[in-house]
């Protein structure tokens, strides 16, 4: 197995805590030659990732994490997605008002509690949501941890829930595909684990689906070899990633170790 690339990464620019330049430093002290940024619904950290990549020698794949939603929640990664397409980029920016609206709308809700979060309170980012509103929770003290913010008052359950609006699935992976860009399932433990992936796998291939995240962190070794196999049966290329957040999660960059076979190297022009 390697550790020289990592396709599952977070910046400041959605919920992680470092910057581009921040990860292509850390990146680089690792030995990690291939990364992907795939911030939650935006792009604008790759202008500065590339700059990064430039001092680093570190080859940089385009990336992006779409919340997509229809009988349930399913995250779409991009990847090598011309960065200038206008739909996408319309898409993106629509993804970001809502996302200003639905946290606003979430402050009201926790004000209804008198738990007062202002918006000077979140730390900016250009895909505010609901773990900046936790985190800010923490820091004011009205909660102790991210996980109890979300079980008391953010998470499906909690007072201060609120639906997000999103683009369907499909939408996600043809907007991603008519950006000549890979449409990826994203972390896809739970839906083997209930036994639906090769459905949805199947309706989202008609589509233009063209991988599956199949190494991941919450995935043993038994996991990887069934989604992996999965991914060959619908010959989808497989890819894989920590998630990394920074502080926002007790992961390592590179942590998930693979190596990425010749299709999955081709396509997304890995060294």
């Amino acid at each position: 197995m390697t550790n020289k690339l990592d396709l599952h990464i977070h910046s400041s620019y959605s919920d992680g805590t470092d910057t581009p330049k921040e990860i292509l430093a850390k990146a680089s002290s690792l030995g990690i030659e291939n990364i992907a940024i795939t911030d939650h619904d935006t792009i604008r950290g790759i202008k500065e990732e590339k700059e990064a990549a430039k001092k680093y020698n570190i080859n940089i794949v385009n990336g992006v994490e779409l919340s997509t939603f229809s009988l349930m929640e399913v995250h779409i990664l991009g990847y090598g997605f011309d960065e200038n397409d206008d739909r996408l980029n319309t898409t993106l920016n629509d993804f970001s008002e809502k996302r200003k609206e639905r946290v606003k709308k979430i402050l009201d809700l926790l004000a209804k509690q008198k738990i007062i979060i202002n918006e000077e309170d979140l730390v900016e980012s250009d895909s505010i949501g609901r773990l900046h509103v936790a985190n800010a929770l923490v820091k004011k003290g009205y909660v102790g941890s991210i996980p109890e913010a979300f079980d008391r008052y953010l998470g499906t359950k909690g007072c201060a829930y609120l639906p997000s609006r999103r683009i369907t699935p499909f939408e996600g992976v043809e907007i991603i595909k008519a950006a000549k860009g890979i449409p990826v399932i994203a972390h896809p433990l739970r839906f083997h684990q209930s036994k639906i992936l090769n459905d949805l796998i199947v309706g989202l291939k008609a589509h233009g689906l063209g991988g599956l995240e199949v190494y991941y962190n919450t995935h043993d070794e038994q996991t990887k070899k069934e989604l992996y196999a999965l991914a060959q049966k619908h010959h989808l290329i497989a890819t894989g990633g920590t998630d990394y957040h920074g502080k926002n999660r007790n992961l390592e960059l590179g942590s998930v170790l693979w190596e990425p076979d010749n299709i999955t190297k081709s396509k997304l022009h890995l060294k």
